[in-house]
Formats: C-alpha cells, structure tokens, sequence
C-alpha cells in the first residue's frame, strides 16, 4: 500500500477552544519512513551490506542519535516482486540501486510513479559515472540520488530528507517549524554534508530536550526541530523561497549551479543576494570549491563561507548548523565581542538579561539573536514576539529590558499552564503551578487534577465566568518511586502492614526520605505559603469502579512556625504518614472488597495550598463542596443528567464525611426541596463549619487526620465576616426566612446570595465544568471544589486591584456508577413478605445469600448516643466478616457520616462486610441521603445494596418507602446489644434491586 499525502490531522477548532503549545507538536512528523523497500541486485545489496547487515546499522545510527523507530528494511531482486510487494504491503519508501535483474531503473521508477504517485523512489549510485547512461535525467522516475559511499549517515539524510520534504507543508502550517533550504547539484557533495548537518541537527536538538517542562513535552521538541529541503536549480531555490519564506531560518548554498536550464557560474551568489535584499538578517553559509568566492561572500554579501575542498569542510557545516542556527549556549557580547553573560537555557537568559549591560542587550535585540535562538528551542510564537523593533518603539533601551523580561516570563507561564512540569532542582521553575518531585506516576488523584489543569487551559475556562476566577490550587507531586524507596528502607514490610495503624505511623515517622527528593521537594515547596493540605495519590486511587474514597489519609498543615526548617520537616512528616496510611485498618478492609491487594498499591503525595483566607486563629473557605453529573436522587423537576451539588461553609470535611450542607442542582439553583418550609432551614441546615487551627503550628500526626481541624459556630463565622455571601435569617416573629445578616435572629446557612441572587456565578460555573470534565473523562463524574469569597461585598483600598471570587477544583474523579447486568422484576410482589421497600436505591440486581441482619431498632436515638450504636455495630461487622457471612444492616440517619445528629458515625472498616444497607427515618428529624461523602461513593463502587426510606421528598407514598419494624422486632436476636441485634435466620432473605428505576425491594425468608 502507498503513502498518502500527509493531511492535517488536528481537529476543527472551535473558536472559544485552545490547544497548548505543545498540542501542535504532538500532531507533527505526520509522515514517517518505517518500512523501506530496497530494490538492487545481489551484488549491490552484498555491496550495502558488506560492512554489517544494512538494517543493523540504520538502527546504530539512529540509536547513537537518540532516534527512535528505526526503519526496517526488505529487499528484493526484480521489479516484478517489487511491485508484488508494494501490492501487498505498506510501504514508506522505495530505495533502488542502477541494477534490477529484469527492469531498468528509469522504468522501474516510472512504474511505481504510475500506480503509487507519492510513494518517494531515491536511487543510490556507487560512482557518478552510473547516470551517464540517463543523458535526459530519471525526472518523472525518481525523486532523489545519492552516492553511496559505505557510510550510514548518508542512508539518515536520504530518510530525513525525504521525510522533511513530504512533512514540511503540514508541519510549518500547524506549529510554525522552520526551515533550511540547501542548494547543490552535485551529488557526491550533498551526499556527504546532508548526511553530516543531520547528524548535527539531531545532536543539538537533543541536547535542547531538557528545556521542556515534562518528559512528553521534550519528546515533542525534537519533532520541531528545521526541516531541511534540498534544491538543485535556482528556479527550485526560489520556489522553496517563495512558498516557506516566513519559515525559513537559514540558507547553505553552493555557488555554481543551473539557472535557466543552464550552468551559471554565479547562480549561488545572485540567489543569496536576492533573498537577503528581502530577509537582510537571514543565516547563509556559501559553499564553493573556487576559493576566489571566499572574498564576494564574506566582503561582497557579508556571509559566512566554506570551502568545499578544504579538510574542514565539515566541521565548518556544523559550526554553522551549531551558531547560525541558535544552539549552544547564549552569549551575551558587547559590541566590540567582549563576553559579559552566557545562557543556557531560557531560566538562565531571563536571569541574565536582568543585569546584563544595556549595550549588550541593544547589539543582540538589533541583530535577531534572542528570535534566533528561541527558533532553535521550538518556541516560534515567542520568537515572532521578540524579532527586531525600533528602540525608540519602546521608549529607549530599558523599557526594551522589561518588555523582554515580561514577555519572557508570560511566555514561562504559559508553558506551565495546564501541565505537570518536571522539577529541576538547577533552575527552579518560578511560578510552576504544578510540579512533580521525583521519578515514576503522579497517582489517581493528581493525574485527575493535571488533566483538570490542562482542560482549563485548553477550554479557556479560567476567567470564562464573568467575575469570578476558575483554578486548580498551586502543586507538588512526589511521585511513586519514592514510596517504594521508603518503604523498604523504613521496615513497613511483611508483617509490620498488619500493625495497628498508629504502630505503622510510629514507623514510618522514624524513616528517612531520600537526600534527592529532600533537597528537590525543599525549593519546589519553597512558594509555597500559608496552609498545605498533604493528600494521598495512590496508583489505584480515583478509579472508575474502586476509587478508594477517603480511604487513605490528608493531613492539613498550618505551615506557619517562623522557622522554615520546622515547616519544611512537618511536610516530610505529613508525607510519611500518608506513606503509612496505604496499610491502615481502613485501607485493607476496603482492599479486601476489591480485586486488588495491598501489595499493588503504590502511593504518591500531593501536597496543596489551601484555599481560603485566614481568620486571626483559624482558616477556612467561604465554601466547600461536591459537585457530580449524575444525579441519583433528583426531586420535583430536577432531571439526573443535570447533574447535583452539595455545598457547606468552611472547609470541606463537612460534606465529604456525610453532614450537614445545602444541596441543589446546578440548572436550577434557586429551587431547594431539601427546605420545604422556613422551620426546615433551622432543623436542617449547617450550626458547625470546620476550620483549620492556626494556634498550632505543629501537628500531631499519631491523632489522625482532623486533629489540626476544630468546628466553630456560625457565630464564629458571622465575627470573621463570612457570613455575608452565604447565610440567611430565621425570623421567629413572621416565621420566614430574611437574606439580610442586619435583621435579629437566627442565623442559618442558606446560600442564597449565591442560588437565588447570583451574587457570584458558582452554579454556572460547575454546570460548564460538569459538563467539560464529563466530556473530558468520558464518564460521570463528581469534583471537589472550593470557594474563596475575594474581595465581593469590600471596596479595596484606592490604589489595590480588586480580588475576583475564586473557584478552586480540588479533585476530579469518575463518578461511582451502576452495573445494569440483568433484569429485575419488582411488580406483582406478595405484600406480606415485603421487608422493606423504597423508590430510591442504589445498587442492581439479586442477592439471596443473606441469613444475617444486624438492626438498630430505635429511631429516637440522640447524637450523644450514635457514636456507641457505631462501635457495637464495628464489632459485629469484624465476627461476621471473620465467619464470611454477608449481612444487611438496617438503622436511622445517614450510615456514614461524620456528624452524629444525622446518623451512626462508622468508618468504612466497620461496616466492610455488609452487602446491604438500609437507611430508616429517625422519629424527630428527616435526613436527605448524601451523595457527595466518601463513605457514599465507597458503597457504589463496592457494588453494597443501598435503599433509602427517607420521606424527606414529600411524594412518596407510604408504600413506595416501607419497612415492616414489628417483624424485625419479633425475631429472635444471636445477640443484643444496648442498641444493635444481631438476627441470623434460617433461610436467608431475598434483596432485589432495580437500579434502572432506583427502586428496591427486601423479601422476607420463604
């Protein structure tokens, strides 16, 4: 099969999409020569590969220059099997020789041309002498000849050049690559300097790798690098002019070439005269083997020149490829050439050109030197930007420093954008938004926020709300190599991942991180200021279908002791413990729900700033919350594509372990069902936010996760001044509640400055970043958010820049859905065998392996009492799960969560061996089902049967959302407690659930 001609393969571009830089480059090279077909006789394939096998040492060539996928090469005999071949194969290029067996080469080229007419065809010769027998020329056959001469480099140039020339077109129009245009006839000459410039394009490019910020993004720099096009008339030279002029960097010509059909012995000098009258800054080298060209060069057009018959001819190419092009080191000089500064990389030129002598800023900026070098490091929007301007444009010579400086650095910032740069502890990216310490993966957590960062910068989305500000909060990544260092170096192996977990935290605490990371980590955190929150991102985390929700642990550091050594060592600290964590109690309860084990886990850390401000002793957010796509559980209009949202004053642990927060959808916001009258918004509504303790500038990580949190009061909040976007009034007098904190009264977190009065865009802005991570991810999905209020409600100080709101995105993950695997009938059920029923449940399916039932029969219970129906509850779990007897647990609330008035607070471990929850009403208080909080999204993707009896949506019937307690309390109990029993029947009880309506139905034993 033939090539096709390279076509643009980029996407339509949508007018409000933007693709980063490096985008382009990945769509570079659309062409590539991978398979070659070499048609010669024996002999001359025996002379090819006389020196070692041909393929061989186009591999060895490649290698030695760093280049991957070396063609392989097929040869054959005739052209009879060669045109078999092409038939039955792909095929990137043809490669002959003077002598096929049963053709001649002209009509072997001809031939191909005529079935395959851009297949390229190159013809290699052994001596000149063989296209004597071509007087007219193999034009309309063959492509390109080159003279082989047993050296490798020589088969690089015919495969780079080839490439180059069909690759051009496309790779100048997408990204701007620049071009070399060499002009020579003879192809004994060309044969050997092309070969000898590629090699030493190949090598300079690689040693510019290190200038991308992340290993892709130097992969893809080397696909910028010049393309190198070949011309052997003056016509051809012009025409290449013409057509890539606005691309080309430099010209290498010879002086005495064709023009006019004939042999003009100053073709070189006239053409180099013509392009430099329109391009008077253009890179040339003239190459001639008449020595008197020398002086009409270098004196009559002032450009570089070799001479071909000179030993160091080729050393000359290089130099040129090596100074004219822009690689090596940056120099800064003085007009008379005196060395002042020298940089090797754009970090190393923005610094120097902070101090460098104005005189020597002038010479380079008049000259092209800083576009050109820029040109050789593939960043031709930034050259285009810094090409020669008038001084007096910028007003003089200093305001051209700083328009550089600027420029350089919006350029730096922008490369970062959206991207997990790589730390370099030579140079420090400055302003970084996220850094990645050390070798291996990011883990799930970060992976999903690098691609949320690169979704806000390719979708423009960042300041697309009008007044309020889209961000992921500024990272550090210590990637995984370094968990499996420390691991081993620690002891946390073998028997010692079995140990309490505060055993397991004692060890990890007394191990050491490596000198490398310690030293890179210290300068990447160094920007760092105010709180961090140190955050687990293991390999398994954030799956689609086990995303290990709030199984391992976050530690939030005040990071405010004035000694920066004993800040820096409380990350390390923190970092440890997250390390610990992967084999804690919770961790390996939950593993054993999954089809991992604990020996897969591997373990990166991010480390965050904390969004929010502080308070004099505390920190927090305005708000925090979670927003997902798929709306389980929607009420009155609401659809479940349009996707719901829980949102709570102050930090977000509020939600993420089950209590109290606003929850609306993001299409409709301004309608709350969860408060159905102005009472609800009192019993109901958030009294107690979280905030981080800045009394403590130390944290003691044996106490667990929240011991540097505290709850404070709405009037904590109200003192702080942030109660003003997000709280209402209960007046008791009209019983109504007043969006206005003047008027007396209770107050209660309401948000409806934000939902009703569209006081700061927030439910516009999740509904587009649902919709963009949805369509990013390919799939449901829940974030985390938080919300630093800004300067709204305040007038600045006269003279200070108003503060837009701030939307921060702090996790991304799939949302945990259901398997819809089989049919499930729930009609025509017998109604005295119903146990319970509901019109919301999760899960789908038939489960009748379940003897067990461990039920909290009181619905009165206070919140002093549900942390003890927790633990009793714990210790039935861990004797059924040590007997592997499945269970359905049944009692009031929300299983869960973290606030006691709302239902039992157990951890996941203590309820691990269930396989169905029931969720019951308690008698005083009506409790909305969470669909934001960790312990939530465990029970999905742990496929655990989940049915709500909650009536808190006033439709429901009483059949729709039943549970027959008189039978429950009429079963005899294997134990009971002072309020959990444990109930084991003699034929177990039949759950069915319909997960493609949401409805659910317990059977009682046959």
């Amino acid at each position: 099969m033939p090539p096709s001609p390279p076509a643009d393969p980029r996407p339509p571009r949508h007018k409000s999409h933007r693709d980063p830089w490096y985008r382009a480059f990945h769509d570079l090279m659309p062409y590539r020569a991978r398979e070659i077909l070499l048609v010669s006789s024996p002999y001359e394939a025996f002379t090819l590969e006389e020196d070692g096998r041909l393929t061989e040492r186009i591999v060895t060539a490649y290698h030695e220059l760093n280049l991957s996928m070396a063609p392989r090469i097929t040869h054959v005999s005739t052209g009879a099997r060669a045109m078999e071949l092409l038939a039955e194969r792909r095929f990137d290029l043809v490669l002959t020789m003077m002598r096929i067996l049963d053709t001649d080469v002209r009509s072997f080229g001809q031939k191909v041309k005529a079935v395959y007419p851009y297949m390229p065809v190159v013809l290699l010769v052994l001596t000149e002498a063989d296209l004597t027998q071509y007087p007219n020329g193999l034009e309309g056959a063959i492509d390109h000849v080159f003279w082989w001469t047993g050296d490798a480099s020589i088969l690089l140039a015919v495969i780079k050049l080839v490439e180059d020339s069909l690759n051009a077109p496309h790779d100048t129009s997408a990204a701007g690559v620049r071009v070399i245009i060499v002009v020579e006839d003879s192809i004994r000459r060309y044969s050997s300097f092309l070969g000898t410039m590629y090699a030493e394009l190949m090598r300079q490019s690689n040693s510019l790798m290190h200038e991308g910020v992340n290993e892709l993004h130097r992969a893809q720099r080397m696909r910028a690098r010049p393309k190198v096009l070949l011309a052997r008339t003056y016509e051809q030279a012009m025409a290449l002019f013409r057509r890539y002029r606005s691309n080309l960097v430099a010209v290498v010509t010879d002086v005495r070439f064709p023009w006019g059909g004939e042999d003009h012995a100053e073709a070189g000098l006239e053409l180099v005269w013509e392009i430099r009258a329109l391009e008077p800054d253009m890179a040339v080298l003239i190459q001639s083997s008449e020595p008197h060209n020398a002086t009409l060069a270098e004196e009559g057009l002032g450009v570089r020149f070799a001479n071909k018959n000179s030993p160091s001819f080729l050393k000359e190419i290089r130099l040129f490829v090596t100074e004219s092009l822009g690689f090596g080191d940056f120099v800064f000089r003085l007009p008379d050439r005196t060395e002042v500064a020298r940089a090797r990389d754009m970090w190393e030129l923005e610094q120097a050109l902070r101090t460098v002598p104005i005189e020597s800023l002038v010479y380079h900026a008049t000259r092209n030197h800083f576009s050109l070098w820029m040109m050789a490091r593939a960043m031709f929007a930034l050259a285009e930007e810094v090409k020669p301007r008038s001084i007096d444009e910028f007003g003089g010579p200093e305001p051209l420093r700083q328009y550089l400086l600027q420029t350089l650095e919006a350029s730096r910032m922008e490369e970062q954008d959206g991207v997990v740069s790589d730390f370099e502890s030579r140079h420090h990216a400055a302003g970084a938004q996220f850094l990645r310490v050390g070798t291996g993966s990011i883990g799930g957590k970060a992976r999903g926020l690098g691609f949320v960062s690169s979704l806000l910068s390719r979708n423009d989305m960042r300041d697309s709300i009008e007044g309020l500000h889209i961000s992921v909060p500024r990272s550090v990544v210590v990637a995984t190599d370094e968990f499996e260092r420390f691991v081993e170096s620690a002891g946390l192996t073998g028997d010692a991942r079995m140990l309490p977990d505060e055993d397991q935290i004692h060890i990890a605490l007394a191990g050491s991180l490596s000198p490398q990371v310690l030293r890179d980590l210290r300068q990447a955190v160094s920007e760092m200021h105010g709180p961090l929150a140190v955050r687990s991102s293991s390999l398994l985390e954030d799956s689609q279908l086990q995303p290990f929700a709030g199984i391992y642990t976050t530690y939030m550091l005040p990071n405010n002791h004035p000694d920066a050594d004993v800040r820096f060592a409380e990350i390390c600290r923190a970092i440890k413990a997250v390390y610990a964590s992967t084999y804690c109690g919770a961790a390996r309860a939950y593993m054993a729900s999954t089809p991992y084990s604990i020996e897969e886990e591997r373990m990166a850390v991010l480390i965050q700033e904390v969004v929010g401000r502080s308070y004099g002793s505390r920190f927090y957010p305005t708000a925090s919350g979670v927003a997902v796509s798929y709306n389980y559980y929607p009420v009155g209009h609401q659809r479940h594509e349009d996707g719901q949202v829980q949102i709570a004053l102050g930090l977000g642990q509020t939600i993420v372990q089950g209590g109290s927060s606003v929850e609306f959808s993001p299409a409709s916001p301004e309608l709350l069902p969860q408060f159905g009258s102005p009472q609800d918004y009192l019993r109901y509504s958030q009294s107690k936010f979280f905030g981080l303790d800045l009394t403590r500038s130390k944290v003691d990580f044996n106490a667990g996760a929240e011991e540097s949190l505290r709850e404070y009061t709405l009037a904590d909040a109200e003192a702080d001044g942030a109660l003003a976007l997000v709280a209402s009034v209960y007046s008791r007098e009209d019983d109504v509640i007043r969006d206005d904190l003047s008027t007396p009264g209770p107050r209660v977190v309401s948000f409806h400055n934000i939902l009703k009065y569209g006081a700061v865009a927030v439910p516009a802005a999740l509904k587009a970043l649902l919709e963009v991570f949805r369509e990013g991810l390919g799939c449901a999905v829940e974030l985390e958010f938080a919300l630093d209020a800004g300067d709204w409600g305040k007038y600045p100080p006269k003279g200070q820049t108003f503060k837009p709101p701030l939307l921060a995105v702090l996790q991304v993950r799939p949302q945990a859905t259901q398997v819809f695997d089989t049919e499930v009938d729930l009609e025509d059920l017998p109604q005295d065998r119903i146990l319970c029923s509901t019109d919301r449940s999760m899960g789908h399916g038939t489960i009748d392996a379940i003897q067990d039932i461990v039920v909290v029969d009181r619905c009165d219970l206070t919140a002093q009492e549900t942390p003890a129906v927790a633990a009793e509850v714990g210790v039935l779990n861990a004797q059924l799960l040590a007997e592997k007897r499945p269970y359905l647990l049944i009692g009031p609330g929300r299983w869960g969560s973290s606030d006691a008035q709302l239902g039992i607070p157990v951890k996941w471990a203590q309820i691990a061996g269930a396989k169905v929850i029931v969720e019951t009403e308690f008698a005083d208080r009506e409790v909305e089902p969470s669909q934001g909080a960790h312990f939530f999204h465990n029970v999905l993707s742990c496929r655990i049967g989940y049915l709500s009896l909650s009536h808190l949506d006033k439709r429901a019937t009483a059949s729709q959302r039943f549970i027959d307690a008189p039978w429950l309390v009429a079963q005899a109990a294997v134990t009971a407690g002072p309020y959990v029993r444990h109930i084991r029947l003699e034929k177990p009880v039949k759950v069915l659930l319909d997960g493609k309506r949401g409805a659910a139905v317990v059977l009682k034993p046959e």
